[in-house]
């Protein structure tokens, strides 16, 4: 019986650990962040702006001087004041999104680094609110595919 037990909690910690999760470290995270493109800042700078309006993000704050875009997008989720009352909470979740923040690097005249930033947002009915950073490598590769695609078609029509 003690077998059983010792073979089954082994088991069970095996799986749980083939099932969790990867943890990413510093330069995995930095690799999955940071794109280098060779066009002018101008060019990025606007690419990222479209890409990220046409993906439903609202533009939240945009620094061409400094470098940084800020940009949010809502999700449908919540509970209602109504709900939450028969439920008898008086702090609930009211929305959920994510926000994106940009910053952009002139490494020379047509070289540009950025750095992407993407973080799950939680709204509570007392204004309070809490992020948790998204590190999901393909999510990172979508957004940084669609704005090489922008970039291509900026250039195409003159616009870098």
């Amino acid at each position: 019986m003690l077998r059983y037990i010792v073979f089954s909690l082994v088991l069970g910690l095996g799986a749980c650990q083939m099932y969790s999760k990867p943890k990413f470290n510093m330069q995995q995270r930095r690799a999955m962040q940071v794109r280098s493109f060779d066009t002018s800042y101008k060019n990025v700078f606007n690419a990222f702006k479209s890409v990220l309006q046409d993906e439903g993000y609202i533009i939240k704050n945009l620094d061409f001087e400094g470098g940084m875009v800020l940009a949010e997008k809502e999700n449908a989720g919540g509970t209602s004041a109504f709900a939450a009352s028969l439920m008898g909470r008086d702090n609930y979740v009211t929305g959920k999104g994510f926000s994106v923040s940009v910053s952009f690097d002139e490494i020379t005249e047509n070289n540009i680094e950025t750095r992407m930033t993407l973080q799950s947002m939680t709204r509570m009915s007392r204004g309070g609110m809490s992020g948790t950073e998204v590190v999901e490598p393909t999510i990172y590769k979508t957004i940084y595919d669609r704005v090489r695609v922008e970039i291509q078609r900026r250039t195409a029509q003159g616009k870098s």
